[in-house]
């Protein structure tokens, strides 16, 4: 490998790529864990118990007396609560973003591009960037529960399936798993990229057993990677970099924008890259992710987030942006969404926990994959085989449940009443047959499920099980927002009321009319107003607006 110029001055950015506006820079993050979470906030018996609240250090507010459910433990440490007070979310990181990585890509030769296309990593480059809506996707955060790894909305329980993975990002689910790795030495680590020790300790390009994006960033600055071609000496060493710049960037950042050397082994010899699941590591990456977020692991994202939104425009109707020209080709699906939607750019933090708050069935597609067999059968290698099974996808050593079970509505459209998921949502990487099996086919889970139900019944079952709706029906902040808040409130109260005395004034104004048009005009001199009958009004409901109650909301759903 070229050894990359170094800048005269320690402080130059010319060797670094355009940083991404999605990026927090890791320096102004501070990993805070939540207390309640060491404290305690609920027993863990069989039983529903009673969370203490929620704590974090600083100005994050307490959250006490929230009830557990008998699926759904310590709801006071989980960050929902902060919904509760309406409050800002404590996610103050967001790592992951792809804009460096693709404008590495589209600087570089066709021979390059040709080859990281075929690895399988190839179809997610191809995907335009967008802006992403950081509120949405901490709402979305705050909806996610480690129990049973699903979103927990009001009308229904949704999941990240593989098969969404598969069609939105185009990486496939498939290959050999990949096992717990282990940290290597420095001199290994620059054996494996071509390098000298003392080159990648000169350049900084070394911390703590990992290696510094920014460096693998100066590398390819510094290579000549929009004219390389394929018999070029360095071109396996940087094909190398360059995949080991994407995975750390997009996927698996460390807290100090550092990616694992223990990948590289995993590049060497260079083919051997393709025949590892990537697809299932990222998959898992981002259970694990979201898991470690909503329970307070941490206030920053170290998963690709923007995931979230791509998974959020094809089931949410209120964060679908609106194409132009329908897009039925386009692979993977997320790559039709090329500019962000107005309504989901306009999204305040409020507005899209109200979103998610409201959500009725009527505006979720439960199957938006379902007119793409021929799609699916050509590019997903099978992966809709996990729909309808209980999968444990490995994360380097970590495993992570996909319960399809809880989900079969999203893979034919009917509910049915789960049983409990497993007490351990993490299980251990056992290289026994069993796992082996969950692992690359999953189990079948037709003895953990009931007969097929309506809507309804799913709903009061659900509604029993999960927390519902967890913002008070309008947002409440001081001062005018808080005024009118409650102002509208009321008058959602009243319309009923309004209704009848709005009937009543038409009345009343057509009566007078008639009686004056009689008065005008002689029509009958000999009656008098005290033989005309009073005009009977409608009864009133029996209402009262104490504007210090809070209304019970309405019932939307299906």
């Amino acid at each position: 490998m070229v050894r990359p110029k170094r800048a005269k001055t320690r402080g130059s950015s010319s060797a670094r790529p355009e940083m991404d506006e999605d990026y927090v820079p890791p320096t102004d993050v501070k990993e805070q864990p939540i207390e309640g979470l060491r404290a305690g906030a609920s027993s863990s018996g069989a039983g529903a118990s009673s969370s203490r609240g929620r704590r974090q250090s600083g100005s994050d507010p307490v959250v006490l007396g929230i009830p557990d459910t008998p699926l759904l433990r310590d709801i006071g440490g989980h960050i929902s609560a902060i919904c509760r007070t309406q409050e800002r979310s404590p996610i103050t990181g967001w790592r992951c973003s792809w804009k460096p990585v693709l404008t590495f890509y589209w600087r570089a030769s066709p021979s390059l591009r040709d080859a990281l296309g075929r690895t399988p990593l190839g179809p997610f480059l191809t995907i335009p960037r967008i802006q992403s809506d950081r509120r949405l996707v901490a709402a979305l955060c705050e909806r996610w529960f480690g129990e049973t790894n699903t979103f927990h909305f009001p009308c229904c329980e949704l999941a990240i399936t593989p098969l969404d993975f598969v069609m939105l990002t185009g990486i496939p689910i498939a290959g050999e798993v990949i096992p717990p790795l282990s940290v290597i030495p420095m001199d290994r680590a620059a054996a494996l990229m071509e390098v000298s020790p003392e080159t990648m300790a000169a350049d900084s390009g070394w911390e703590a057993g990992k290696v510094k994006l920014s460096w693998l960033a100066s590398i390819l600055e510094a290579t000549a990677i929009s004219v390389i071609d394929l018999n070029s000496l360095a071109f396996t060493s940087v094909l190398q970099v360059f995949r080991l710049f994407i995975l750390g960037f997009c996927f698996f950042m460390t807290d100090r924008s550092c990616v694992e050397t223990s990948f590289l082994p995993l590049m060497d010899p260079i083919d051997r890259f393709d025949t590892f699941d990537w697809g299932g590591a990222i998959y898992a990456s981002i259970l694990a992710g979201l898991r470690r977020v909503s329970r307070g692991g941490g206030r920053s994202v170290r998963f690709f987030y923007h995931f979230l939104e791509m998974w959020a425009h094809e089931y949410l109707d209120p964060f679908c942006p609106s194409l132009k020209v329908p897009d039925i080709t386009s692979f993977p699906r997320s790559s039709r969404w090329s500019a962000p939607s107005s309504k989901v750019d306009s999204h305040l933090l409020d507005k899209a926990r109200e979103e998610l708050d409201r959500l009725t069935l009527r505006r979720v597609t439960l199957q938006p994959f379902s007119d793409f067999d021929d799609m699916i059968q050509l590019y997903c290698r099978g992966v809709r085989r996990f729909m309808g099974r209980r999968v444990a996808f490995s994360y380097f050593g970590v495993c992570e449940y996909f319960l399809g079970e809880r989900v079969l509505h999203q893979s034919d459209g009917e509910f049915r009443i789960p049983l409990a998921p497993p007490l351990e949502m993490t299980p251990a990487l056992a290289r026994d047959t069993f796992m082996e099996g969950m692992r690359t086919a999953g189990v079948p889970i037709h003895h953990l499920v009931g007969e097929v139900v309506t809507h309804s019944f799913y709903l009061s079952w659900f509604r029993g099980v999960s927390i519902g709706p967890i913002m008070r029906p309008f947002s409440t902040r001081p001062g005018a927002t808080e005024v009118g808040g409650k102002l509208v409130e009321k008058y959602f109260q009243m319309r009923p009321l309004l209704a009848i005395l709005e009937e009543d004034n038409r009345a009343l104004i057509e009566e007078n009319a008639r009686l004056r048009g009689r008065c005008a005009t002689f029509e009958d001199p000999s009656v008098t107003f005290a033989e005309i009958p009073p005009h009977q009004c409608r009864p009133r409901p029996d209402m009262s607006f104490d504007f210090d109650a809070d209304p019970a909301q309405d019932d939307d759903e299906d």
